[in-house]
């Protein structure tokens, strides 16, 4: 293999990769980055068996080949040179060289061999959807899914489900849902067609954090697809997929029912927000809790630290049906407000239940807290 191509695309390259790899993992190759020259392009894959990415970009080849190398350091090294030129070649799959006006360095590599295979199939049957309805679904959910070390005994809930559903013979909706059960986050957003996705997927978390880093990226003509059996981020030059999580999410249609919620307020959300701001500030890690005061036209919430004082703040409000005074993670809370501008409803089922919060203007948005209890 040997290939000339500018430092900035391959840095960009690089970057694009790095979430991708896997660096605790006991198969050291999986901590590597493939590349491929031929055909005047230079592919780079990494995959860590869960999710996997391919880039490509026009380069010079002078000799077709490939090799594995390790992905964090050559995308130090690259992003550490000055020249925009660089020739790399390969040496006996052992040495990998690159030279530039000012460098010449030399890293190991692995045979391109012992890589695994990275796979992009059945997109031909996938089901667009626009990065400006992707990324809000996935930001307004990803909260509620627990780390790796939370999901241990709940596989299933280490990723988030995405569904579909037919509303009539011309609309359809797509659904996110996430738990760590002790809240859930559902948003639908509803799309010009139907379209089937069975009984739908759980994508795991990371996986859904490295499509949205994507997303970020803002790249012209790239789109995201759904299918029955996977989820991919597709661009002119950019490839990647996430490998599902096998397993039946829990039922939590019952869960967002409006009719289980007949206490309701009415309360502005970034008042609300900046408020329980200032009680996060008071209360301590192993209190975490504010006391919601549900009064006819204010709500009072009431933080406590034995430590350092206390903060009681009220905040105009209109609520319907039996006043009552519940505790909550102010943090839950915050994590559903700073996604809505204007008014939010807090529906309740009673002193002991757990709370939703709707989004005033986009009803398609909801999140379950469950209550906290001393």
């Amino acid at each position: 293999m040997k290939c000339n191509i500018g430092k900035t695309s391959l840095q960009n390259m690089l970057s694009k990769v790095q979430g991708f790899t896997e660096k605790k993992s006991t198969l050291p190759i999986l901590s590597h980055v493939l590349l491929e020259a031929k055909d005047d392009t230079l592919q780079v894959k990494a995959t860590d068996l869960h999710t996997s990415i391919q880039v490509t970009s026009p380069c010079e080849v002078i000799k077709p080949g490939a090799c594995a190398i390790n992905g964090k350091s050559f995308y130090d090294v690259i992003s550490a040179l000055t020249d925009q030129a660089l020739q790399i070649w390969v040496e006996d799959n052992l040495k990998a060289h690159i030279h530039s006006s000012k460098s010449k360095i030399k890293m190991n590599v692995m045979d391109a061999e012992e890589y695994p295979m990275v796979e992009f199939s059945d997109m031909d049957k996938g089901f667009p959807i626009d990065h400006s309805v992707m990324k809000p679904m996935i930001e307004r959910t990803i909260f509620s899914i627990p780390s790796a070390s939370e999901s241990d005994s709940k596989y299933t809930l280490g990723g988030a489900l995405l569904t579909s559903g037919k509303i009539d013979a011309k609309k359809g909706y797509i659904e996110i849902v996430s738990t760590d059960t002790r809240r859930l986050s559902v948003v639908r957003h509803v799309t010009e067609k139907p379209f089937d996705m069975g009984g739908g997927i759980i994508v795991p978390r990371k996986g859904l954090q490295e499509i949205k880093r994507l997303m970020d990226g803002r790249e012209e003509d790239s789109s995201i697809l759904l299918t029955r059996k996977s989820i991919f981020f597709v661009s002119p030059d950019t490839l990647a997929t996430v490998r599902l999580i096998d397993g039946k999410f829990p039922d939590y249609q019952s869960v967002v029912s409006l009719d289980s919620f007949p206490i309701y307020t009415r309360i502005n959300a970034q008042e609300l927000f900046s408020v329980l701001k200032v009680c996060v500030a008071m209360v301590s890690d192993l209190s975490n809790c504010v006391k919601f005061s549900f009064q006819k036209n204010r709500t009072v919430v009431f933080a406590n630290n034995p430590d350092q004082g206390e903060v009681e703040t009220p905040i105009p409000s209109e609520h319907f049906g039996q006043e009552l005074e519940i505790n909550f993670n102010p943090r839950y809370f915050m994590d559903c407000l700073s996604f809505i501008e204007g008014e939010t409803e807090i529906r309740l089922k009673g002193p002991q239940g757990p709370c939703m919060i709707t989004d005033s203007a986009e009803t398609e948005s909801k999140w379950v807290i469950m209550p906290m209890r001393f």
